[in-house]
C-alpha cells in the first residue's frame, strides 16, 4: 500500500458503518412540566465502561512480532482475564441527555474508552516490555514513539460490519482492529510515555487518527502531526485518502488524550522522505513514457535499416532506463520501509545523487 493511503474504517458515530455504538437520545414521556424542563436542562453522557467478570479464565496470552528498524521485535503479554472479558461484554451503546454537542458527545466516549481505569494494568505491563525493548536498543525519544506506533500499525487490520468499538484491551488481545481500535491503543500507550497526543476523529470520513506534538508541523490547524494507524506509516506523514478515493477534506474532531508535554523532532526527516517518495513516483511514471516512446524510435530505426541513428540513439536509451531503474529503487524502497525511519534516511540520501 502507497503512502499517503489507507482503508476506509468504520466508527460508532451517526452515518457511520458500526452501529453498536449507537447514540440513544433518551427522552422522557411524563405530563409533568417540571419533569420536562428538569431533564432539558440536564446534559449527561453515559459512556461504556468496563465492569471486571470475577473469575473469568485468562484469554491466551498474545505474542506479537514485527519489524522494527533493523530488527524483528517479538513479545508476549499476558492479560487479566476478568477485565477482558469485562470489556467484551460492556454495554458499548452511548446514551445523551439534553442537548449535549457531537464534539462533546464523541470525546467524552472516545476518552471513557481508552482511559477506562480497569485498563491501567494492561498498560503497565505492555509498557514494562516496550521499555525493556528501548534500553536494549538505545532508542532515543523520537524511535521510542516509532516503535510503539509500528508495534499498533502491525496489528491486523480489520473491520466488521455491526461491530462495536473496541477497548483498547480488546484490541491487543484479539490481535486485529480497525482505524478507531488501534488509535485508542496508540494514543493511550503515548499519553501514558508522557507524549502529547490527541485522537483525530473524522466522522464524516469514517476514519481516526492519532496526532502528536511536533515542532514546526500541524496538520489541519490541529497542533499535532499525523499518524496513521492502519498500515506502516511514517510518524508526520498525513493521509492523500482512503481506499474507494475517499480523502480526509474535513477538519477533524481533536480529542486531547492525557496531559503528557514530549513531542516528537523528526518530522522534518519523515517529510523529506514522503516528498521524495512522491517525486520519486512521478519521475517514473514521467521516465517510463519516455523511455517507451524512446523503445517504439529504436524498433522503428533498426527495421528502416537506419543503423547509424539508431547507434547514436541506444546509448540515450540506456541512460533513460538507469535513471528510470534508480527512481523506482528509492521510491520501492521507501515505500517498503516505513517501519525504519532511521535507517531509511540514511539509505535515501546515499541513493538520490544523479537523480
Amino acid at each position: 500500500m502507497n503512502p499517503g493511503s489507507s482503508p476506509r474504517c468504520a466508527g460508532f458515530f451517526i452515518g457511520h458503518k458500526k452501529t453498536c455504538l449507537a447514540v440513544l437520545l433518551v427522552l422522557c414521556v411524563v405530563l409533568s412540566l417540571g419533569c420536562i424542563e428538569t431533564l432539558l436542562h440536564q446534559e449527561k453522557v453515559v459512556t461504556p465502561h468496563i465492569i471486571p467478570v470475577n473469575n473469568a479464565p485468562a484469554p491466551a496470552s498474545p505474542t506479537y512480532t514485527f519489524p522494527f528498524e533493523r530488527s524483528t521485535i517479538t513479545f508476549t503479554v499476558p492479560v487479566n482475564g476478568s477485565v477482558y472479558a469485562g470489556a467484551k461484554a460492556a454495554d458499548k451503546e452511548v446514551t445523551i441527555y439534553g442537548n449535549v454537542s457531537r464534539k462533546d458527545w464523541v470525546t467524552q466516549t472516545y476518552l471513557s474508552m481508552t482511559n477506562d481505569p480497569n485498563q491501567e494494568q494492561f498498560y503497565k505491563d505492555l509498557i514494562t516490555r516496550f521499555r525493556e525493548i528501548r534500553q536494549r536498543s538505545a532508542l532515543a525519544d523520537d524511535e521510542y514513539v516509532e516503535l510503539i506506533s509500528v508495534f499498533v500499525q502491525s496489528i491486523h487490520y480489520e473491520t466488521i460490519a455491526e461491530n462495536p468499538v473496541k477497548f483498547p484491551v480488546e484490541t491487543f488481545t484479539d490481535k486485529s482492529g480497525d482505524c478507531d481500535d488501534k488509535s485508542l491503543l496508540l494514543a493511550g500507550l503515548l499519553s501514558r510515555e508522557g507524549y502529547r497526543v490527541a485522537l483525530l476523529s473524522f466522522p464524516d470520513e469514517a476514519h481516526m487518527a492519532v496526532g502528536i506534538a511536533c515542532p514546526g508541523t500541524d496538520y489541519k490547524n490541529t497542533g499535532y502531526a499525523y499518524i496513521e494507524t492502519t498500515n506502516f506509516s511514517f510518524v508526520g506523514v498525513p493521509l492523500d485518502g482512503l481506499a474507494g478515493g475517499v480523502v480526509l477534506n474535513s477538519d477533524p474532531i481533536v480529542i486531547p488524550v492525557g496531559d503528557g508535554t514530549k513531542t516528537y523532532g523528526a518530522c522534518d526527516q519523515t517529510r523529506f522522505l514522503h516528498e521524495t517518495y512522491v517525486i520519486t513516483g512521478t519521475r517514473f511514471s514521467d521516465l517510463s513514457t519516455q523511455a517507451d516512446s524512446l523503445k517504439n524510435e529504436l524498433q522503428s530505426l533498426r527495421s528502416s535499416g537506419t543503423i547509424k541513428t539508431y547507434n547514436l540513439r541506444v546509448p540515450v536509451y540506456n541512460a533513460l532506463i538507469g535513471r528510470l531503474t534508480q527512481n523506482a529503487g528509492v521510491h520501492n524502497y521507501i515505500l517498503n520501509h516505513q517501519y525504519d525511519r532511521t535507517g531509511t534516511y540514511t539509505w535515501v540520501n546515499d541513493h538520490i545523487a544523479g537523480l
